[in-house]
């Protein structure tokens, strides 16, 4: 397929906001899309060029693209300035119009979607000396071979900003519709969340059909979703749900999954690991990931190197969770803190001044065959024998017991050693990737206030600052939670308060980064709430309120009452953040009466 054919498709996709319209349009086009080429079309639909594990970015932000963008449409009879470009811009608001604008219209789109794919793949693998002119010559080179709407969608792609309001799930739909059976859709789901790699498995379909997928088992090297927990009201009614339960303590840190194989050897080394710890020998495969599915390895040198010592096995796959600690004193440090470790430069400093612990609760793999249909009691027998004693990776104890009474004294004792609260599993459950069940659930207070849980959001776009504000140009901004069944963002709240000024001049720039000029197709937004600069859904905070309560103009039917943020949540993709049906359920379940 052509890829302008591919551009025209994209383009009904981003004029279509229902979803059953765009499920029927992504199953029209998987039809028509060879074997051969589905895979990397998969991906560029998505805006991406490969899953989110295997960190393949462009690296090209605004300014660079309008470095490009003059390059490629620069001719002897009409020069195109940066100013030119710039203005443009400032009208359409959108890097991927002005390149509509700006390209030639005599061109007819010859290029096919595997040839626009791989060079677009070369493209952004360019690094080192000189890698930005060649960036810049390579990128304009491409567009100027493409005819308009191809090169919106281009520039889209390598902006990352493609703006079809819709995600993997949404694309399993589709694979399920493409095979005339809609119950298929299950089985597609579960094979996504233990290897997401959504391109593959749309091949494998293409190719076999729903056989194809029988052989995508997990691996190391390839995350598995993070089972997520329920929310319940407190111990009575966890105990009620659940009879007798595991319950462990819930640690303010960021969740990893490690994964650890002898026999695949590394593609590459950090220098930081390799000079902190002198790690010159080590050949074989050491990986973290986030929930969010990004490889985080050169961050977490210490859990790297503690896992060649403390793991006792050929291959495993571990899920756990993080937390910095004060190496004087002992205790945790807060979530803020720990979360210094997410940067790209001066690791191993880092790593000395906020050194980690490793709570493994879970194995998810072992010696190469897969654990997650074993009930929890089996793994956790099982990950026993698999860590050796040591001071970075360790086992998260827990307490066993059917008795709501001893359930909360557990959670008194855990607040008593400033955690979070508790997490309480089902011991008899497989793992359960990427779902979110009463199988685990969590007991967990954000403070003495009416409402007892936090609320993770993900923002939709600020209001303009005015009086003291006027400063950072942002006072206050919309949030929404996320809504499964059409795979959207609704509203359920304004945020003003709770931000330093450091927050808020953290948050403008995040924003900033990320602002689009219409509201999304995937979020259902009021105009009563329409922010001054929408963005897209991708920056997630946690926030705490008073209450909740019924809202007839916040698309989510509820809204939060006096909402106050607790922290931003780097660690947490849009998918991950609470849902309507969570947010129905904390509203049945909220205390009444007095504060």
């Amino acid at each position: 397929m052509k890829f302008s054919e591919l551009a025209n498709y994209l383009l009904k996709l981003e004029s279509t906001p229902k979803r059953l319209e765009i499920t029927a349009i992504l199953a029209e086009l998987i039809e028509k899309l060879d074997q051969t080429e589905i895979r990397c079309a998969t991906h560029l639909i998505l805006g991406q060029l490969k899953a989110p594990f295997e960190n393949l970015r462009f690296n090209i932000a605004e300014k660079l693209m309008i470095k490009i963008l003059e390059n490629a449409y620069s001719t002897p009879q009409k020069i195109v300035s940066d100013k030119d470009v710039t203005n443009l811009y400032n009208k359409a608001g959108d890097l991927g119009n002005v390149a509509f604008g700006l390209a030639d219209t005599t061109k007819t789109g010859k290029l096919s979607i595997t040839q626009v794919y791989e060079r677009l793949c070369e493209i952004a693998k360019i690094e080192g000396n000189g890698s930005v002119d060649t960036k810049i010559k390579k990128t304009a080179t491409l567009l100027r071979e493409l005819d308009p709407l191809s090169a919106k969608y281009a520039t889209r792609i390598i902006l990352g900003i493609t703006r079809l309001g819709f995600t993997e799930l949404t694309f399993v739909d589709a694979l399920s519709l493409y095979l005339k059976d809609k119950k298929l859709g299950t089985q597609i789901e579960n094979v996504y969340y233990t290897y997401p790699e959504i391109g593959l498995i749309a091949e494998k379909i293409k190719k076999s059909g729903i056989k194809g997928i029988s052989k995508i088992l997990i691996e190391t090297g390839v995350p598995i979703l993070s089972q997520k927990a329920q929310r319940v009201s407190d111990a009575e009614e966890a105990i009620e749900k659940m009879g007798k339960v595991w319950a462990e303590y819930k640690f303010d840190g960021t969740r990893v999954q490690l994964h650890f194989d002898k026999h695949k050897p590394i593609s590459h080394k950090n220098s930081d690991q390799t000079e902190l710890f002198n790690d010159k020998d080590a050949s074989y495969l050491v990986k973290t990931f986030t929930r969010n599915l990004e490889e985080t390895t050169h961050q977490y040198p210490d859990i790297v190197q503690a896992a060649k010592q403390q793991i006792n096995a050929q291959s495993a796959i571990l899920d756990g969770e993080a937390i910095g600690y004060d190496k004087k004193t002992g205790t945790f440090l807060p979530f803020q803190e720990t979360m210094q470790r997410k940067r790209k430069y001066d690791i191993g400093d880092t790593a000395k001044n906020v050194p980690l612990k490793y709570f493994v609760f879970d194995i998810l793999l072992l010696d190469g065959k897969p654990l997650v249909n074993l009930p929890l009691r089996e793994r956790k027998s099982l990950l026993k024998k698999t860590i050796k004693p040591g001071d970075t990776i360790l086992i998260d104890d827990y307490l066993e017991t059917d008795n709501a009474e001893k359930l909360h004294e557990y959670y008194t004792e855990a607040k008593g050693k400033s955690l979070e609260g508790l997490v309480v599993k089902r011991p008899g459950d497989a793992y359960q990737a990427g779902a979110r069940s009463y199988s685990w659930v969590k007991l967990k207070k954000a403070g003495e206030k009416l409402l007892e849980d936090s609320v993770d959001c993900v923002v939709l776009g600020y209001y303009a600052g005015r009086g003291e504000r006027s400063k950072f140009g942002i006072g206050g901004f919309l949030v929404g939670v996320y809504d499964k069944k059409s795979d959207s963002f609704k509203t359920v709240t304004k945020v003003g308060t709770g931000l330093t000024d450091e927050d808020w001049d953290y948050l403008k720039k995040m924003c900033d980064k990320v602002k689009i000029n219409t509201i999304p197709t995937n979020v259902a937004m009021d105009k009563i709430y329409m922010p001054d600069v929408l963005v897209k859904p991708s920056i997630v905070v946690e926030l705490i309120a008073d209450e909740i309560s019924d809202s007839p103009s916040h698309t989510a039917g509820y809204a939060l009452r006096f909402p106050r943020l607790v922290k931003f949540r780097d660690d947490k993709s849009p998918s991950e953040i609470t849902t309507v049906d969570e947010i129905k359920t904390m509203y049945r379940q909220q205390k009444r009466g007095a504060y």
